[in-house]
């Protein structure tokens, strides 16, 4: 996959899934040539008190744009200027479902290698949605809450999976992680970010490293 050298990045509106339907916001970031290029959703914090300008998210939707992805950062409903209200982890699956939709309907994607992405609130969101669009293949969910996934998850995703989490994660503990982990089905691995916590602030720029090292290996694999 070619690194790109000049990506761009627009303000995007598209529909959630389901009805009522709302418009979401998001940002789409594109590579410099996007041709058959992997693409990204990437979905943010708890909605009470992050949005799509999360650190983090931006500054990692920038970088997979930089080696050659297709990258749509969003804001859930009832967030920013999406339209709806907010459900608590409810309904915002099928705000990731059109968000999928979307970004698999712009030119340049390869429908094949499409990855989803969630920190915290969002990582409980991909992992609840994932399971049931088999056009997902593979997740990245960091810092998960655990005290929503343990118990709240009635499917496994049993393709690859990635889950990233602070060496001081107070939301999500490694020696609660790794049993969780090794529940699921399929392809997993964990990552521990020396010296983060559960927001990564300040560490932004190892967790993007350690992710995009993922998602540029898994982008050269046979899916899966």
């Amino acid at each position: 996959m070619a690194i790109s050298s000049a990506p761009t990045e627009r303000s995007v509106v598209f529909p959630s899934k389901g009805q009522p339907s709302f418009m979401l916001e998001g940002i789409l970031h594109y590579p410099g040539q996007a041709r058959q290029a992997p693409a990204a959703v990437l979905c943010h914090p708890q909605p009470a008190s992050s949005d799509m300008q999360d650190v983090l998210t931006l500054l990692l939707a920038r970088r997979l744009a930089e080696q050659g992805m297709i990258a749509l950062r969003f804001n859930f409903r009832g967030v920013g200027r999406s339209q709806g209200q907010q459900t608590d982890g409810r309904l915002e699956p099928l705000d990731l479902a059109g968000a999928v939709d979307f970004v698999l309907a712009q030119p340049g994607v390869n429908p094949a290698k499409l990855c989803v992405i969630g920190h915290a609130f969002g990582a409980y969101i991909a992992l609840q949605y994932a399971p049931y669009d088999p056009r997902i293949r593979t997740v990245v969910a960091i810092s998960l809450p655990l005290f929503r996934a343990i118990g709240g998850l009635p499917r496994q995703f049993e393709r690859p999976k990635l889950f990233v989490t602070g060496e001081f994660d107070e939301v999500c503990p490694l020696y609660k992680l790794e049993p969780f982990v090794e529940q699921q089905k399929g392809p997993k691995g964990i990552k521990v970010i020396t010296g983060a916590r559960h927001l990564m602030r300040g560490y932004e720029e190892p967790a993007i490293e350690a992710i995009t090292r993922y998602l540029m290996r898994w982008a050269e694999m046979p899916d899966i």
